[in-house]
């Protein structure tokens, strides 16, 4: 097989396969030229090219969600792999497997005024599993130290590695190669709970009169959704859910925790605050029930989950067991359980409550932001992976139940705005057989451009975008809408979403009020001539968005007064 003729980059690819990385989005440059022939020369292995680094980052997360195993990303020296840390950082919290391979000027020349050149060794400290530094074919070492980048690779929790490569001039030449050395991940063992502790957890679940099961973040898992369907028999049991916690519909979770928060008076919230917390999942959206549950004083709260962070979301002091959740309500759903209250009927009577009153308004509501959404998310064809905007898009989307054979998909690891284009792009090159939706909001969209200059981008793609003049997000929350800088600052410069789709040959949608947008979806969803992703503009910009939205909570508020 031909290959680099620097022979540690070249028995560095060979590794990869054979611990099944085989998926690299690589970003060109002159410096990482021996990575690129290496990866490019080996037949195993699937190379995409995406020249700008953050969207790369972005893409080779969301692949690395469709195919459910690491993706690798590959750059050159310099501020090429700064660009990374969006996308890393989103790793990082969301226990995503990335690796990053950046090229690098050997040692004596860093900091010597060479071009392209800067410390690139541990850059990513703050928000990495780990960072190696790559030895040369001479060093004894190296073999133990590509062992160990993969080992780290498959151990668990999951998240970003970094391998630094420095590499001397010349960088292109060529060599025949034979045969490579076998090198693999050693296997780690992962953490079970032991026999104490699981009379511990049983002891103090079934002692606890008013439970609840918090479910943050996560991909379709049936085995433990059965579990918590167990779990909720015991009317003393609550289970919130959000639309991102994947948890398919069952009549006890509680799948709206704003919507049915709202229902819930000031008077009465004692009777709504656990005993017991039990956080699994990662991230939670609403910001209403981190609140709730900060004033709550819990006696025991357990977070169940192999993370990188001993996180106290709800400041309530957890135990952590780094275990997995369904091992763990495994234990709780051992033996018979005695009712010790209906704390879990309660939550779902103001769930249910709440609902009806949500279809109560949007029956008699006009076209808006809310509206559009609940729109566009009944016209979703089933089966689609959904991939959520940050700021407001997810969060409208939350107030709505969620779709049974739907999947739901946020970058909600660090929240940010800037690559949910990207990573929604590179979750649909992964999965070419299904359809995969976006909806965005219209800052995002502009932000994040450069995911669609992708030539592997096809038809299994389409955009929804609301155009709402941007920064809608700094309507809903307080303390924005109130500053003298709101339109100087949080609203963006108007720029054409249609210029977009021509310099990137998408195809282009547009809908102004409820009837168009209703008939723009059957144009939406069919395939188009040039097998490019569709995008779909939905223009409420002179609709009373925040207004309407203010309305839908009164709405829910006024059930306290019933």
């Amino acid at each position: 097989m031909q290959s680099t003729d620097k022979e540690h980059i070249a028995l560095l690819a060979d590794a990869c396969v054979q611990n099944n990385l085989k998926h690299i989005v690589i970003s060109p440059g002159s410096r990482n030229a021996p990575l690129i022939t290496a990866f490019e020369s080996h037949p195993e292995i699937e190379t995409y090219l995406i020249h700008d680094e953050r969207v790369a980052g972005f893409a080779a997360l969301g692949l690395s969600e469709s195919l459910g195993e690491a993706v690798a990303l590959c750059c050159t020296s310099g501020t090429a792999l700064l660009n990374y840390s969006p996308a890393l950082a989103e790793a990082y919290y969301r226990e995503i497997p990335l690796v990053v391979f950046s090229a690098d000027r050997p040692e004596d020349l860093i900091d010597q005024g060479d071009g392209q050149t800067m410390r690139q060794s541990r850059v990513y400290s703050n928000f990495i599993k780990r960072s190696f530094d790559l030895p040369t074919k001479d060093d004894s070492d190296l073999s133990s130290v590509i062992s160990e980048v993969f080992t780290d690779i498959s151990s668990k929790p999951a998240g970003p590695i970094h391998l630094n490569i420095p590499l001397a001039e010349p960088l292109y030449g060529v060599k025949e190669y034979e045969n490579f050395e076998n090198i693999e991940a050693q296997t780690k063992d992962q953490l079970q709970l032991t026999s104490s502790q699981k009379e511990e957890i049983k002891n103090a679940w079934n002692s606890a009169k008013k439970k609840l099961v918090i479910v943050g973040q996560m991909g379709i898992d049936k085995s433990l959704e059965q579990q918590l369907v167990n779990l909720s028999e015991d009317p003393s049991v609550a289970i919130l859910v959000e639309n991102t916690s994947n948890i398919q519909h069952f009549p006890r979770v509680i799948h709206s925790i704003d919507r049915t928060l709202g229902a819930i008076g000031e008077s009465e919230k004692d009777n709504f605050k656990a005993d017991l917390i039990l956080s699994i999942g990662g991230a939670i959206i609403s910001k209403r029930i981190k609140a709730f549950l900060r004033s709550s004083d819990v006696s025991t709260s357990w977070r169940v989950g192999e993370f990188n962070l001993n996180e106290d979301t709800y400041q309530s002091n957890p135990g952590h067991y780094k275990v997995s959740a369904f091992s763990f309500i495994s234990v709780l759903n051992e033996g018979d359980y005695v009712p010790l209250s209906n704390f879990g009927g309660a939550w779902k009577q103001k769930d249910l409550m709440a609902n009806e009153a949500h279809f109560d308004f949007l029956r008699s509501t006009g076209f808006s932001d809310l509206k559009a959404f609940e729109v566009i998310l009944d016209s979703i064809p089933e089966s689609a992976n959904l991939h959520m905007g940050n700021s407001s898009v997810v969060r409208y989307c939350q107030l709505f139940n969620p779709v049974r054979s739907t999947k739901y998909f946020s970058n909600r690891g660090v929240s940010g705005i800037d690559g949910c284009s990207s990573t929604a792009a590179g979750y649909a090159i992964g999965s070419p057989s299904e359809l995969n939706v976006l909806i965005s909001g219209d800052i995002s969209f502009f932000y994040d451009s450069n995911a669609f200059w992708n030539q592997k981008l096809k038809d299994n793609l389409r955009v929804i975008v609301i155009k709402n003049g941007g920064g809608g997000i700094f309507q809903i929350i307080d303390g924005p809408k109130n500053s003298d800088h709101a339109e100087t600052f949080f609203a963006p410069f108007e720029a054409s979403i249609k210029g977009v789709c021509d310099t990137y040959n998408l195809n282009y949608l547009v809908a102004r009020n409820e009837n168009e947008l209703n008939n723009s979806f059957q144009q939406l969803f069919e395939i188009h001539e040039n097998g490019r992703p569709v995008i779909l503009e939905v223009d409420t910009s002179n609709c009373d968005n925040d207004g309407v939205l203010k309305a839908y909570f009164k709405k829910i508020s006024e059930l306290k007064k019933s």
